[in-house]
């Protein structure tokens, strides 16, 4: 079996990629735009220029050539072309069966195209908010490559280092955690604050090893966790989010669930108890590896593609 993956949001992509080929399926990832925040990928044609109508068939015959060699294409994220016309092409013209992934913004509160309705096979969502949006839709918890991330004991007797790092302050509510943290200071408690911002990954993680604290989405208009949790919890660091509990109902998350409103009393309640947060880590760890596990989620995925492939 050969799959092609299209785009890696949140690196969901390039962690099945991985974790598919140590299965035995040869799988590959071809990005059209890079941050330049991780290297992860087979094909990069993100130097391409689409604003013109020659890019975008330069663009079109690069991904043709890569495309018609799969058995199937699993697509992350935002589309290629408006309303995911490219479907057309690779599921109607070509007839490859397609895997759709959507990754956030792509389809939150949005309607799904017709073109995903009629090229489709199966459509994945990486966080269970978005169900409301594609009730078609199956949730694929995110998956991290675990065997990267490595428990790190907290050293508690510091000041209180809490680590927060959005792709997007507005989304993540990031004003909301600097408000929250800034009369605790005037108060006197030692707490550094860290906004880590287009860091590479790798350097992100060395920062999530030195933090006490993750927070991440705290934004109740979405009521979700991410990557960034996910990986924080995996190296053993208590994390914060605003989550919607209905969510959740069948997962007992270690994730501490709190309102931007209560942010500021639950930060101070953790600093003077921070014994709970070891336990609080640890809780999270065993949560990651219980329900991320990129080597689990893979073997469902694969189980998927033989399915639609027959």
């Amino acid at each position: 079996m050969k799959v092609l993956h299209l785009n890696n949001p949140a690196q969901v992509a390039s962690n099945l990629v991985k974790a598919q080929r140590e299965l035995g399926v040869d799988s590959n990832l071809v990005i059209t735009g890079n941050r330049r925040l991780h290297d992860n990928y087979d094909y990069d044609l993100s130097s391409i220029p689409t604003k013109y109508f020659q890019g975008k068939l330069e663009l079109g015959r690069r991904l043709y050539g890569l495309i018609k060699d799969c058995d199937i294409l699993h697509y992350h994220g935002q589309a290629i072309s408006t309303g995911y016309r490219d479907l057309i092409m690779w599921a109607g013209i070509m007839n490859k069966p397609v895997i759709l992934h959507y990754h956030g913004s792509e389809i939150r509160n949005k309607k799904p195209s017709k073109f995903t309705n009629d090229f489709v096979k199966h459509i994945y969502v990486s966080t269970p908010d978005l169900l409301k949006s594609v009730q078609n839709a199956e949730w694929l918890p995110n998956p991290v490559n675990l065997k990267k991330i490595v428990y790190s004991d907290l050293d508690i007797n510091e000041k209180l280092v809490i680590l927060h790092a959005p792709s997007d302050r507005k989304i993540k509510n990031t004003q909301a955690i600097i408000d929250a943290i800034a009369p605790l200071r005037n108060e006197g408690l030692e707490i550094e604050l860290n906004i880590a911002e287009n860091v590479e990954h790798e350097r992100l993680m060395g920062m999530i090893f030195e933090s006490h604290i993750i927070v991440d989405w705290v934004n109740p208009d979405f009521g979700i966790y991410g990557v960034l949790s996910i990986e924080s919890m995996g190296i053993g660091r208590p994390v914060i989010c605003t989550l919607t509990e209905s969510l959740y109902k069948e997962y007992d998350l270690p994730i501490i669930n709190c309102h931007p409103n209560d942010l500021s009393n639950t930060i101070k309640n953790l600093y003077s108890t921070r014994d709970k947060l070891i336990d609080k880590g640890k809780l999270g760890y065993d949560f990651v590896h219980k329900y991320h596990d990129s080597s689990e989620i893979a073997k469902k995925v694969i189980n998927r593609y033989e399915s639609i492939l027959g």
